[in-house]
């Protein structure tokens, strides 16, 4: 399996947010942040999975009815993409596009979640984290 794939990318994402909340206690904002430090090589790779990673660790986030501020404060960018690499498969592209519709609602939808304030040297660390080159 395609390691930047649709299915992958959110597969991985989803058993993160279960394994860091359930078995490990992480709250939201650690999980997110621990999540793109993890992955930041696939994260940084293209626009697609940019997209892909933050897209799916908000609707993860809004499971647990609150989200990272780092993640809140970017989103806007992310919810505006449609157009990605020509690379990507056309299937994992209608699926992302499926996403950030999904995405939009529940961010306007729910009225009861938590923006969870993150320390500055978390913001600058994944601030870091999202400026890093994939070779």
């Amino acid at each position: 399996m395609n390691m930047t794939s649709y299915e992958s990318i959110k597969t991985s994402i989803v058993l993160d947010f279960e394994e860091y909340i359930e078995e490990e206690g992480l709250n939201v904002a650690q999980v997110s942040a621990k999540t793109l430090e993890e992955d930041w090589r696939i994260v940084n790779d293209n626009l697609f999975t940019k997209t892909l990673y933050f897209i799916s660790i908000t609707i993860e986030s809004l499971k647990y009815n609150e989200i990272a501020d780092f993640i809140y404060f970017r989103l806007d960018s992310y919810l505006e993409n449609t157009k990605f690499e020509e690379h990507i498969d056309k299937y994992d592209v209608d699926k992302l596009l499926q996403d950030i519709q999904i995405c939009k609602k529940l961010i306007n939808a729910k009225s009861e979640y938590k923006i969870r304030e993150t320390s500055d040297s978390t913001k600058s660390r994944v601030e870091y984290i999202l400026r890093l080159k994939a070779v």
